[in-house]
């Protein structure tokens, strides 16, 4: 979630919200205070200019008197200061101040009264006294206050709403990505009927190309069942046919032929029990994906179903120079047809002895972390991995001539029956030979049969 790309924007789009909001309150105080100062200049530039316009220095006296009596010192402190009198205003005694200078607090510590935190001042010659100004600043000092109230106040859960909303928008867009997602990844593993949820109308963006997955979803299962379709139809109705022939060619092997017409009849009648085989597989498979076997599904344990098998296969095994061994706890449980899951065993067991020389081959059915899994090994050449999400197509075979036995259905029929019972199939190196690794879905022993 934290890398997605909704998210990712709603954090951007907060960020540039907040930048923005920063950059507009810095310009708005910056603006303010600029106007502020501006406008304490000019009272400053007032006072100065009533004082000097009053006249005589008897009049400027008078003037800084009445200046004294009506504004507080945090307002204004004035000095008048003529040699050989005493000082007249609010300021006890002399201030060193050039024109325009600040003055803090501090500088006036002498003063009684609430003096302001810093003051705009001036100091100059005015009817042969020198006059001090100084023009409180406590508007201006709380300025940066005011300001950093209001962006507390007003940034800050404008932030979190749009945080919250943003990732709530961006959590449901997560989420109808990830419902793309779901089902692209359950049209690659073969669940073709599977579709993406369209609910708003008119579709946006998203919806948009959840439609476009879905139309593209249809074609290709529209093209699928086709296919499928027409694989079962020409077996079904090759079948037949073949099946006449090799009845023909039994009653012709009646024992009036010679060795080498007999001889001709016997390998004729092997290569039609052959085909015969591979559209009765094909057929199989077909009936496989319908999933009709389904409703005969009962727990089976998977360890007494592989010492069947080593049993049914331990003479074939030894007359081919192989050993087969089962290593099995004593019940591992799946669910699933027990027949079916005996062909899936059978046929992994006629692959590792058909492909691999003579030695060993090994069965292993135990619970790997509480899942059931059945391994099959043998020391054979094995897949190459360019190869291995090949073979369990239908007809495939790394022996591209064809010359060897076999018709490359023996792992589609498994990786059909495993599909079925919801397994997963992972070919593996045996180091040498293969790994065929069928992980199933646990299931309780109640009822087994």
């Amino acid at each position: 979630m934290a890398r997605s790309t909704p998210l990712r924007l709603t954090r951007t789009l907060v960020a540039i919200f907040t930048l923005f909001t920063l950059a507009g309150f810095c310009a708005a105080y910056l603006i303010t205070r600029e106007s502020a100062e501006a406008e304490i200049s000019a009272d400053l530039q007032q006072v100065l200019e009533a004082v000097r316009n009053a006249g005589d220095q008897g009049a400027v006296e008078e003037r800084v008197a009445e200046l004294v009596a009506s504004n507080r010192p945090a307002d204004l402190l004035i000095r008048y200061a003529v040699p050989g009198k005493p000082a007249l205003g609010s300021l006890p005694k002399a201030v060193a101040v050039e024109p325009g200078q600040i003055v803090g607090r501090r500088q006036l510590s002498a003063i009684q009264g609430k003096l302001a935190d810093s003051y705009l001042g001036w100091r100059g010659s005015v009817q042969g006294g020198e006059l001090a100004l100084l023009v409180g600043r406590d508007g201006l000092e709380d300025l940066g206050g005011t300001f950093g109230l209001i962006l507390l106040w007003s940034l800050i859960p404008a932030l979190v709403l749009a945080t919250i909303a943003g990732g709530l928008v961006a959590r449901r867009a997560r989420d109808r990505l990830d419902a793309i997602e779901h089902t692209l990844a359950l049209l690659t593993s073969g669940n073709h009927g599977a579709r993406v949820p369209v609910g708003r109308k008119p579709p946006d963006d998203l919806g948009q190309i959840a439609a476009a997955v879905n139309r593209m979803a249809e074609a290709q299962e529209a093209s699928i069942d086709s296919l499928r379709q027409i694989s079962t139809d020409i077996a079904h109705d090759l079948k037949t046919p073949i099946q006449r022939v090799a009845v023909l060619l039994e009653k012709l092997d009646n024992g009036t032929l010679d060795g080498v017409s007999r001889s001709t009849v016997v390998a004729a009648r092997a290569e039609t029990a052959r085909i015969i085989q591979t559209f009765q597989s094909l057929l199989q498979i077909a009936q496989l994906e319908s999933g009709q076997a389904r409703a005969d599904f009962a727990p089976v344990n998977l360890s007494a179903l592989a010492r069947d098998m080593q049993e049914i296969y331990e003479p074939s095994a030894l007359d081919s120079g192989h050993s087969l061994t089962v290593a099995a706890t004593d019940e591992v449980w799946v669910q699933g047809e027990r027949n079916l899951l005996g062909r899936l065993i059978a046929n992994l067991i006629e692959n590792a002895m058909r492909h691999a020389p003579p030695g060993p081959v090994s069965l292993k059915v135990m619970a790997e972390d509480g899942v059931p899994t059945l391994t099959v090994r043998d020391h054979g050449p094995g897949i190459p991995d360019s190869e291995r999400s090949k073979v369990m197509g239908r007809l495939y075979r790394l022996e591209r001539s064809r010359t060897t036995q076999g018709s490359g259905l023996g792992l589609s029929l498994v990786a059909a029956i495993a599909e079925l019972h919801g397994a997963r199939v992972r070919l593996g190196d045996a180091a040498p030979g293969l790994e065929v690794r069928v992980e199933f879905e646990p299931a309780s022993p109640a009822g087994s049969r």
